[in-house]
């Protein structure tokens, strides 16, 4: 509150005998009363950061001389948004070079320096540019269903997948150098993630709520590496070629056209997803670590603030890419509940030869910037449910039944069905979540909290969290959320459909993409 003050009399008041009062004089009060503070971003300028992307110089060494490629047909009209792309350039870029600056102009300033907080990318192309230059016998005569030309491949290709997948990379490297700066430096993790997303593409071609609930992740998901409209071209091009080699005696002129269909709808559907993601979201959110806590030996919660809000819902997971490692992505789910302050917290486990997971345990410090992908997952509460819930977690995996739970925790009463979580991991020592899950167990009589471990005796149940949980039952009338190692929740699938869970009734992001 302002202090008021007193003002003596003044001299002539004085001279004459007077008596006055003192004047109480009160600071005028400000505008507006002080606000608690809030989120702001941080991030400004990250001259230092060695981000490899579109207009960087790997990729200007690798580009196409202009006068070797034919001109690009003139760019679509783009929808307005905040994040859309830049208008069109006077002078269109040639298309296989999607990724060079002329010569005359300073390369893009890097993602977060002042006045630009995304690099500027070219002008998306329309999907009729995108997928028409592939080059397929279009005009031969269909004498059976696309879709029954597509799997007779697929049951070709399959026993000769990593084959295949070598040539694919082959012909889409050698045909198009410049794409190689959108993948990381080693191949040995991800090689066949871009090539297997297409065959389970075509697997599907004819479920369209199937082909969209695969594709439109993966397309908003590709903006993160530099994906743009025109490079599905020479991926169609390297596809068709792999598979007329691996594709058996049944790869004909047919099979290349029914092939050819099929992936300019695919194509189509993705470059559409990704022109309605571009009005709403950035390709990657730029975050300011704040701090990095030790929770075990090996495991470290990483908090970090966005330099733009990152709406997510709690259960997804977040693809990070450290400075150490351009192009190299890891998930990991995020460990809180949106916040109002905008925080996110990560709990990473350094997992041994682990690039991103050792890098964020053992070197990353307060202030340093990582780099944000979409949020994605299913493992979200589903709206209007009020039956009872299982909640798995071992190990880290604890992190996305931990949001979960504050999330119920903040609703008004009498919206919180009954949970049940089962927390294991290999040693009592690595239960570091237990505290504050017991003290939520503690608040909430709607909670129940136990836990397992395998090897060494330590509170509550012992043996694998799988079996454990299967005999705790019945569990038929509950939602079950299973969140692990990949091992470990393959095993639970099975066990809680053992034990009566329908199939729809489970839900994990196993083998959405690998950690490490």
């Amino acid at each position: 509150m302002p202090q008021a003050t007193s003002v003596p009399p003044s001299p002539g008041q004085a001279a004459q005998g007077v008596a006055e009062p003192p004047v109480l004089v009160v600071p005028p009060m400000p505008d507006h009363l002080p606000l608690p503070p809030v989120y702001t971003p941080m991030i400004t300028d990250a001259p230092g950061l060695n981000w490899v992307g579109p207009g960087d110089a790997w990729t200007r060494a690798w580009a196409q001389p202009p006068s070797a490629v034919p001109a690009a047909q003139p760019a679509a009209p783009q929808a307005a948004g905040p994040f859309a792309p830049a208008s069109p350039p006077p002078v269109a870029q040639p298309a296989d070079q999607p990724m060079a600056q002329p010569a005359d102009q300073p390369p893009a300033a890097p993602a977060g320096s002042a006045g630009a907080p995304f690099p500027p990318l070219p002008p998306l192309l329309s999907p009729q540019t995108a997928v028409a230059v592939i080059p397929l016998a279009a005009r031969a005569k269909k004498t059976e269903s696309d879709l029954v030309l597509v799997r007779r491949t697929l049951a070709a290709v399959e026993p000769v997948a990593d084959r295949a997948v070598a040539h694919f990379y082959a012909v889409l490297f050698v045909g198009s150098p410049e794409l190689r700066s959108l993948f990381p430096a080693s191949m040995d993790l991800q090689r066949d993630r871009l090539f297997r997303a297409l065959l389970a593409a075509a697997r599907v071609a004819d479920d369209p709520v199937a082909l969209a609930e695969l594709l439109e992740p993966l397309a908003r998901g590709h903006r993160k590496y530099g994906v743009r409209n025109e490079h599905y071209a020479p991926v169609g091009a390297a596809l068709i070629a792999a598979l007329a080699r691996f594709g058996g005696a049944g790869w004909d002129r047919h099979a290349e056209a029914a092939w050819g269909r099929v992936y300019g709808a695919i194509s189509q559907l993705m470059i559409a997803a990704t022109e309605r993601d571009a009005v709403v979201s950035p390709p990657w959110w730029q975050a300011e670590v704040v701090e990095v806590a030790p929770l075990t030996a090996e495991i470290a919660q990483v908090t970090v603030r966005t330099d733009h809000p990152y709406l997510y819902r709690a259960g997804q997971y977040a693809a990070l890419e450290v400075p150490l490692w351009p192009r190299v992505w890891r998930p990991y789910s995020l460990a809180n509940a949106p916040r109002a302050d905008g925080l996110l917290t990560f709990q990473v486990k350094a997992v041994p030869a682990g690039w991103v997971s050792n890098a964020l345990v053992r070197r990353t410090r307060p202030g340093d910037l990582l780099r944000l992908g979409p949020p994605a997952g299913r493992m979200v509460l589903r709206p209007g449910s009020t039956g009872p819930l299982l909640m798995v977690g071992g190990g880290t995996g604890i992190a996305p039944i931990l949001a979960l739970v504050q999330e119920l925790a903040d609703r008004p009463q009498g919206q919180r069905p009954p949970v049940e979580v089962f927390y294991g991991a290999r040693r009592g020592s690595d239960l570091y979540a237990l505290g504050t899950l017991t003290e939520l167990a503690q608040r909430h009589s709607w909670l129940s909290v136990r836990t397992t471990v395998l090897e060494d005796p330590g509170p509550g149940l012992r043996g694998a969290l799988p079996d454990v949980v299967a005999g705790q039952g019945p569990w038929e009338d509950h939602q079950a959320y299973l969140s692990g190692p990949p091992a470990m929740v393959r095993r639970g699938v099975r066990a809680l459909y053992a034990v009566g869970i329908a199939e729809d009734r489970i839900l994990h992001d196993l083998g959405e993409e690998a950690q490490g």
